[in-house]
């Protein structure tokens, strides 16, 4: 009975369908003349605010307001430490095969002044990106085991970026800010990682800025690097299942209770829709490139 249950409800193909939706909402809004500062409230904002109403009664699971204590909050900051090598890692092989043009376009800095920066490039995606991927899309996968629901929220995540380099490191981000919510059962566990790993590199810069002219990425030592990947991996396992015990949850026990579809239609499709629009990325730029100014 609670297996036909489970099966009725469909949660994955719902939030697989909702994320198909803001996917193509996203690139329309690519080719729009709309102001920078506009875009993630439109493309994110907006389709988040009309899942929540529709589904007012389920707030609570899906957001999981729950306030964390000043122990979990330091250990967060540890564990975006010790994910950084592999972050960092990932984007270095990302130039190191495909070059630092898209990777330096991409992280070009469009804001003016230190507030606005932090505003639009941290507060901004660590509250709605967080909602739209560690909220109510990971909400969806609830009845899969959390390595799965971490996987494909990752990938998921990573596609929402619309390019191939940003894909990498927030595959990772997305995977270990997943399993923060398992953690602590609060998404403002994500949120603090996320605005975090977007907001301290921007206070940095603020504080010591960087030359205009220095390239994104240098050709990474491999073996120093998987090294650092390594005993990044034990260490984050360790943290993220001490901040787990903290807060009273075991990561083991939970168990996947359904058996339903995940590469069902309309994430096959988003996929299909984020490789081709990451090649038209591609291409755009080689044509650039290669125009006379």
């Amino acid at each position: 009975m609670g297996s036909k249950i489970l099966a009725k409800e469909s949660s994955i193909y719902k939030v697989n369908l909702f994320y198909m939706c803001v996917v193509i909402w996203s690139i329309i809004f690519q080719f729009l003349p709309i102001p920078m500062k506009a875009y993630q409230y439109i493309t994110f904002l907006i389709p988040i605010s009309i899942y929540l109403f529709i589904h007012k009664n389920q707030g609570d699971r899906i957001l999981k307001p729950k306030i964390l204590n000043v122990k979990s909050t330091i250990i967060i900051f540890i564990i975006w430490v010790f994910s950084l090598p592999i972050m960092v890692t990932m984007a270095d092989l990302y130039t190191s095969f495909f070059g630092d043009k898209l990777a330096n376009i991409i992280m070009e800095n469009h804001y003016e002044g230190f507030i606005e920066n932090l505003v639009f490039t941290a507060i901004t995606p660590a509250l709605l990106e967080e909602i739209l991927m560690r909220g109510i899309i990971l909400d969806g996968y609830r009845n899969k085991s959390f390595f799965v629901a971490a996987l494909i929220n990752g990938i998921m995540f990573g596609m929402l970026h619309l390019n191939f380099f940003q894909f990498f490191y927030t595959f990772i981000a997305g995977f270990i800010a997943s399993y923060l919510v398992f953690a602590t059962n609060s998404l403002y566990a994500a949120m603090i990682f996320h605005f975090i790993n977007n907001g301290f590199p921007t206070i940095l810069n603020y504080i010591y800025p960087s030359e205009p002219d220095t390239a994104y990425a240098v050709s990474p030592s491999l073996l120093n690097s998987l090294i650092q990947v390594m005993l990044s991996v034990i260490a984050l396992s360790l943290f993220i299942h001490l901040l787990a015990k903290i807060n009273g949850i075991n990561l083991i026990k939970h168990k996947q209770k359904s058996n339903e579809k995940i590469f069902n239609w309309p994430l096959i499709t988003s996929i299909i829709l984020f490789i081709l629009f990451s090649i038209f990325l591609v291409i755009l730029l080689s044509i650039k490139e290669k125009t006379p100014i």
